[in-house]
């Protein structure tokens, strides 16, 4: 006889199918969160509330449900509407645009269970009454109750308000699932059933169990009775603050240990730790984020969907994870390697590959491997897909990247990187994760790191499918990858050798783009980072540069006073004073030393005027000091004291008190650097000790899941070893050698100042004889015109009557002509046309020319020319070309500084001292400082006007002749106490001999 019969269905088979078919808890949160999604939610969010007993709520603001749809869909597990193609009508899409269904087997609102046993769900549709109902999901976890025997308490009402005061009544409903209620027949199968779990329970932990919960039965009706929820956790829900008039909240009490470890992010225990990584590393990116918004029309591009979780201290909260907390596609762009593309049908890549910073010009197509049979059945095909990858070079030494910008990629690696898998817009779990290698990044790494390049760990990518073209491509029931179906097996395949023959075409150790520039990056990083620690060390000197000038600047006028007035009141009387005036002289010097500034740099900018102004006052500082030292001498010498020897030994006490009071105040400041530098360093020893251990434990781990054989195990051991050899030796080997340099006395200090100096100075003189030369060229190039109007205005002069010739107005058209041409024999190797006619010249022609010549200048600036009789009865053979541009040019910069004097006398004297002639001023004079600098090209202190050539090509002429030129720093023995020039003539003759 043949009977019909039907399954029977255990209450546990919702358990089966919820809490343990779900891998975790953000696991389960990301399928709630889509849920909400598909209810064409603009917002969800997971806020956690401490207190007693802490709460989670999962809020949206979607079209919610009535009391019909709950229990017609909510309640009904693998409800048909999530199977069917069925769209949502136009009224429940709250003004979006038409999504893709997310969800596809009608279970994922079972992954409640996953994140507490007790569930309050409150909704509501627009226009229509609220619906509440209240869930305990432990009460599937008893194997002897039939899932027909389990009812949940639901109830509608129509003001939020009453919410509260229905929840002891839901309760009461609820705990009837555990006591039986009123159906006798019911009650008999639960009270057997409960007491039948509860024995078990016992049984299974009579044992060897501490602090272990009382017997289910009891657990949940204790739980029941003490449900907590209130306002405060209703407070964000859209539909409660007033904000919209639909969604729903699903409110968990008893919430697990994964929602608990977020509630305090102090908490240092390593499982919290991991916990809080895997939830932020979950649903970090919960929407896709590679998605280009430049990208219009696109469905996936505008999806208008923002997902948040929030840990709440009291009324603060403090957001974990969420739109607002993750990075896109834009911050990626500057990454220097990159594959963007797309898969079409057939399984063949196009694409765009920017490898060490540079777009390759060239598209980049790859074919599916020969072996691989691309499905075309609609059952078995793939379909078209995206992909996007960005990665970086691991080692900051290869790195096209500046230094900052390849460290912010670094720390968002540290939180975002990995190869994510998005359909429709949201994530798919679990890949992108770091214990998920589906593609076989990892595992192709182990074999040859270099060649194979990516790097879960380093790069950002995603794989990018849509329901409507890669329908095959199913999850599984508890969201744990892909269907091991076809399709997915050749998107596997598909995926792993684009990322295969991309590395080894760009960007691994076998590609030959690789092999051509990287020995440039890494030169110019090794340059970069030298400029930049001289970068460093020049801000440092510059910033203490004018901090010094600052206090010296302040305190040097009171010193100074301070000083004068000691100077003023200085008088030995007896031998016994003669001690105390030393003692004040030495504590003067001493005050002095402290005030002296370092060198200053090259270029001072607004501190010039402030710098000049502390020289000034240096100077008179040092001549106040040699005054009274000079003045003290000459009183103990009228005193001559009886015991000088005495006087000498008390010196010698004071000034090497004075020393070691100085050194001192040097040792603790080297104490406290070596005290801090040795901490930094044992710490970084510390560090760098652990480092290897840390990386290469994972690679352990691998190996004991059996995912790495031992000979890849090995291998890749040993590039680590050798990239972290490599590592420590760069930032060890410097500090080593820093030492022993210290070690030698070799004042590094010094050393890299004046390297730094030095380059600063070769690159500005670089840059001006860069413009020397574009200068050079332009005369180059009209070299013929300047020959050709030689010649005919050489010919011209020649042509003029003897009359004409002999005219004041043409000789000076002569001279003039004369002087052009030499200059631009100067600047270009032109064969000019012309005779260079070399002459006796006396300095009464040169004084009288110059008397002319500045006429307008001397008389408009107030100024006295002088020219002494000797200076007018000497004589040069040279011609007049190379010489009066000389004079001019040394009269020029005179009458300059003589006019910016504001009082006193204002004079220019041409003399003869000895066998030099000697131009002399009454201006401000030259800083003893800039004497170096003064016959230097483009050396200029003037603050209008100014271009450095003049005394540089008064030089240069004089050198032609065979006369030399010099500035005399020492004013007492020259006639005015400005500025004075030196020349000596060769074959000078005196008084006409």
């Amino acid at each position: 006889m043949i009977s019909n019969l039907a399954f029977q269905t255990k209450a546990r088979t919702v358990d089966h199918l919820g809490r343990e078919q779900i891998a975790d808890c953000p696991t389960a949160i990301s399928e709630i969160w889509k849920n909400a999604f598909d209810a064409y939610a603009k917002n969800v969010a997971l806020d956690i509330y401490d207190g007693n007993e802490p709460t989670a709520v999962i809020s949206d603001d979607g079209h919610g449900m009535n009391r019909r749809e709950f229990e017609e869909r909510w309640l009904v597990v693998g409800t048909e509407s999530k199977a069917t193609v069925d769209h949502t009508p136009f009224l429940d899409r709250n003004g979006l645009r038409l999504r893709a269904r997310q969800g596809q087997k009608g279970i994922g609102r079972l992954s409640c269970a996953n994140l507490g046993p007790v569930l309050l769900l409150v909704s509501k549709r627009r226009s229509q009454p609220f619906v509440a109902a209240l869930l305990d999901w432990r009460l599937f976890e008893n194997p002897f109750i039939n899932l027909g025997d389990v009812y949940i308490p639901v109830t509608e009402f129509e003001k939020k308000e009453e919410l509260l005061s229905i929840l002891p009544e839901l309760g009461q409903g609820l705990a009837q699932n555990v006591t039986g209620g009123e159906d006798d027949l019911r009650k008999a199968r639960l009270t057997a059933a409960w007491r039948a779990y509860d024995q078990l329970y016992e049984t299974e932990h009579a044992t060897g169990v501490t602090n272990r919960l009382g017997p289910p039965s009891e657990e949940i009706l204790s739980t029941i009775t003490s449900i907590s929820f209130g306002e405060r956790h209703l407070a964000q829900w859209p539909v409660w603050s007033g904000d919209s008039d639909h969604g729903t909240a699903l409110m968990v009490a008893r919430i697990n240990y994964d929602l608990r470890v977020e509630l305090d992010e102090t908490v240092a225990d390593s499982s919290a730790r991991a916990a809080r990584e895997r939830f932020f590393e979950t649903l970090s990116s919960f929407v896709d984020p590679f998605l280009d918004p430049t990208e219009r029309g696109s469905a996936a591009s505008q999806l208008e969907f923002s997902y948040f979780v929030r840990a709440w201290d009291g009324p603060t909260p403090r957001l974990i994870v969420g739109s607002e907390k993750q990075f896109d596609r834009r911050l990626l762009d500057g990454m220097e390697h990159q594959l963007v593309g797309t898969v079409d049908s057939g399984g063949v890549f196009t694409g765009r590959v920017k490898a060490f910073g540079k777009w390759v010009t060239e598209p980049c197509v790859i074919d599916p491997p020969k072996d691989l049979a691309i499905p075309r059945r609609a059952d078995t095909e793939v379909g078209p897909f995206e992909l996007y990858i960005a990665s970086m070079e691991f080692q900051a030494s290869n790195t096209t990247l500046p230094r900052m910008e390849f460290q912010r990629f670094q720390e968002l690696a540290e939180r975002y990187s990995g190869f994510m898998m998005f359909r429709d817009g949201l994530r798919v779990l679990p890949y992108g994760r770091t214990d998920n290698d589906f593609f076989e990044i990892e595992s192709r790494r182990s074999k040859n790191a270099g060649r194979e390049f990516w790097n879960h760990r380093q790069m950002f990518g995603r794989l990018a499918i849509r329901r409507d073209a890669n329908s095959n491509l199913k999850d599984k029931a508890g969201r744990e990858g892909l269907l091991d179906n076809r399709a997915a097996k050749t998107l596997k395949v598909l995926v792993s050798n684009i990322l295969r023959l991309s590395a080894r075409r760009y960007f691994g150790s076998d590609s030959d783009i690789r092999e051509e520039v990287l020995p440039q990056i890494k030169a110019s990083n090794k340059a970069e980072k030298a400029s930049e620690a001289r970068n460093k060390l020049r801000q440092r000197q510059r910033r203490e540069f004018r901090t010094k000038l600052q206090t010296a600047s302040t305190e040097l006028p009171r010193f100074n006073k301070e000083v004068e007035a000691f100077a003023q009141s200085l008088s030995i009387r007896s031998e016994n004073e003669i001690g105390a005036a030393q003692q004040q002289l030495e504590i003067f010097r001493e005050k002095t030393s402290d005030l002296r500034l370092p060198g200053a740099p090259k270029s001072l900018g607004p501190l010039e005027e402030t710098y000049s102004a502390y020289r000034d006052n240096m100077r008179t500082t040092t001549a106040l000091l040699t005054a009274i030292a000079t003045d003290l001498d000459e009183q103990i010498e009228r005193i001559s004291p009886a015991q000088p020897r005495v006087l000498l030994e008390r010196q010698i006490a004071r000034n090497a008190a004075q020393i070691h009071h100085r050194i001192q105040q040097w040792k603790r400041s080297i104490d406290a650097l070596q005290r801090g530098e040795f901490e930094r360093i044992r710490e970084l020893i510390n560090y760098r000790n652990k480092h290897f251990h840390n990386e290469a434990s994972p690679l352990l781990a691998r190996f004991d899941r059996g995912e790495l054989t031992y000979s890849a195990t090995s291998k890749l051991l040993d590039k680590m070893k050798e990239d972290t050899d490599l590592e420590n030796s760069e930032i060890f080997g410097p500090y080593v050698g820093a030492l022993e340099s210290l070690k030698e006395s070799i004042d590094l200090q010094h050393l890299a100042s004046f390297g730094m100096e030095e380059l600063s100075d070769l690159r500005v003189e670089l840059e001006r004889l860069n413009s020397l030369a574009q200068l050079g060229i332009a005369v180059e190039i009209v070299g013929h015109e300047l020959q050709a109007y030689d010649d005919i205005i050489g010919s011209a002069l020649r042509r003029l009557p003897d009359e004409v010739r002999n005219s004041k107005a043409v000789q000076d058209i002569e001279f003039g002509y004369d002087g052009l041409t030499d200059q631009l024999r100067f600047l270009s190797p032109l064969r000019l046309a012309g005779q260079r006619i070399q002459r006796w010249i006396t300095g009464a022609e040169i004084g009288d020319y110059l008397s002319e010549f500045f006429k307008l200048n001397l008389a408009k600036n107030k100024i006295t020319l002088d020219v002494s009789a000797k200076f007018r009865s000497l004589r040069i053979y040279d011609q007049q070309s190379r010489l009066y541009p000389v004079f001019i040019n040394l009269l020029n910069n005179s009458i300059y500084w003589v006019g910016t004097a504001s009082e006193g006398e204002r004079r220019i004297l041409i003399d003869v001292i000895g066998d030099e002639v000697v131009i002399s001023d009454s201006g401000p004079g030259v800083d003893p400082e800039d004497v170096g600098s003064l016959f230097s090209l483009f050396f200029t202190k003037k603050a209008r006007g100014g271009r450095g050539v003049g005394l540089y090509l008064a030089r240069a002429n004089l050198a032609a002749g065979g006369h030399r030129i010099r500035y005399e720093p020492a004013v007492a023995e020259m006639p005015l106490k400005g500025a004075n020039f030196l020349i000596s003539f060769r074959g000078v003759e005196f008084d006409g001999r």
